[in-house]
């Protein structure tokens, strides 16, 4: 219980923003950034894990729960192979790093990305979605070779690589101006 224990007192949802940091309230007409939905912070509700196993290794610091991860909290869920979360060596118990790995998927509602990799930096403060990440928002999507969020900044980066940065924005049917009704 001492991984379960030390994700919720610190708050893998703090490290877990699974995309990017959004105001509690949006002002009104204003449009949600696509993962704007997207962070285990807009919630005081718990968080819930389970796992096939969960290994914590005392000298290196570093929990890793293993097969079928699933985290929820809410309606917020992030699903991998393998989630591993590494702890500050001169905190207590501070989670530094979140790395989720193998069919990584993180959900709310309409909106969800899916990736063969995601870390969550809590040090630098950033998010960053690898192995062919893919961002959806009911129909419209945008992928690319790499997503970095920083979530201090409220902004989102999706680098091309090799390849190119591909979009495909569905207009809302209430007037196609972007705007939720």
């Amino acid at each position: 219980m001492l991984g379960l224990g030390v994700l919720v007192r610190h708050g893998v949802a703090q490290q877990a923003r699974a995309a990017t940091h959004a105001p509690a309230a949006q002002p009104p007409g204003s449009v949600d950034p696509l993962l704007g939905g997207l962070s285990f912070t807009s919630s005081r509700e718990p968080i819930a894990m389970t796992a096939d196993a969960l290994e914590f290794d005392y000298r290196t610091r570093v929990l890793t729960y293993r097969g079928n991860v699933v985290v929820t909290q809410g309606d917020l869920k992030l699903e991998s192979s393998t989630l591993t979360v590494s702890l500050d060596d001169h905190a207590d118990n501070r989670v530094k790093e979140v790395a989720a790995v193998g069919a990584v998927r993180l959900s709310k509602g309409t909106r969800w990305a899916t990736a063969g990799r995601a870390v969550f930096d809590q040090t630098q403060r950033k998010v960053v979605l690898s192995d062919n990440p893919v961002l959806h928002d009911g129909a419209s999507q945008v992928s690319g070779e790499r997503v970095v969020v920083y979530l201090d900044e409220e902004r989102s980066v999706v680098e091309g690589g090799s390849g190119r940065v591909k979009a495909v924005l569905i207009p809302s049917p209430s007037g196609g101006d972007g705007r939720r009704p």
